[in-house]
């Protein structure tokens, strides 16, 4: 009890947190205004192995809400999230891209991928802009599930159709990994097979090669066909119909 002509201090309600970064913090709502929570109250630590970004650990004994995509996507445009940020969302949550190096730093952006990614935009010079064209580190909308940023992406679409890609939009995504090789051979790719996306490409820093996942089970979250490419083999990227834009991996990874 308070002592008389004090006013107890109401906490936060934690149970109505929108799960959103604002200049750092995590805001939650307190009546119908907006409260940082501290910044120690961020962290969530996900066991090795879960099959999703929170994990199965918890044994069922926390109630996760996870943000829809449309949520995810009214925070950008109200301002909540700046449209260039360092998060994308997989499973409702958001979470820090990784895009550093093999055995790098996976906070900084790494020169081999950076290189890499590169390469892939050029890709977009062999496609009719009237039909298809590649996005890079863009979203791509997966109704019910995320809206992950995928290294590239052909798109099915003329490049000056509006608004973001839906997962029916897209022939192919690739990830180019590093040091997110392990999330990038499960988050990633069941979020892509859960969108019915036909081909999924890893292409694997430390040693060159592609994996390229065919045949998508949407129920199953998964691919049924794997296929290990060698560095100096040549992937055919899908693009519209039985179209394929075929190139050399050696042309994409930098060399010493």
């Amino acid at each position: 009890m308070s002592a008389p002509g004090c006013r107890a201090r109401r906490e936060p309600d934690h149970s109505k947190c929108i799960n959103s970064l604002r200049d750092g913090q995590l805001w939650c709502q307190t009546g119908g205004s907006l409260t940082a929570m501290p910044t120690s109250a961020q962290r969530v630590t996900v066991e090795p192995g879960a099959p999703n970004v929170i994990g199965e650990s918890l044994g069922g004994q926390l109630e996760i809400l996870p943000l829809s995509v449309e949520q995810y996507d009214r925070m950008i445009e109200e301002g909540i999230l700046p449209e260039d940020t360092s998060v994308e969302l997989l499973d409702g949550m958001l979470v820090r891209k990784d895009r550093g190096d093999a055995g790098g730093d996976p906070m900084t952006v790494g020169d081999a991928h950076a290189f890499v990614v590169t390469q892939l935009a050029y890709l977009a010079l062999r496609l009719d802009p009237a039909i298809a064209h590649l996005r890079t580190q863009q979203p791509v909308v997966i109704p019910d599930v995320g809206e992950p940023e995928p290294d590239a992406a052909i798109v099915l679409r003329p490049v000056t159709a509006a608004g973001k890609p839906r997962a029916e939009h897209v022939s192919s995504v690739i990830e180019v990994a590093g040091t997110s090789l392990n999330r990038d051979r499960t988050t990633k790719l069941r979020h892509y097979a859960r969108g019915g996306i036909p081909q999924y490409v890893i292409l694997v820093l430390a040693d060159g090669t592609a994996e390229e996942y065919l045949e998508p089970d949407r129920d199953a979250g998964t691919y049924r066909r794997r296929i290990v490419h060698r560095p100096d083999a040549a992937l055919a990227l899908r693009a519209a119909g039985e179209a394929t834009l075929t190139v050399t991996l050696a042309d994409l990874f930098p060399r010493e």
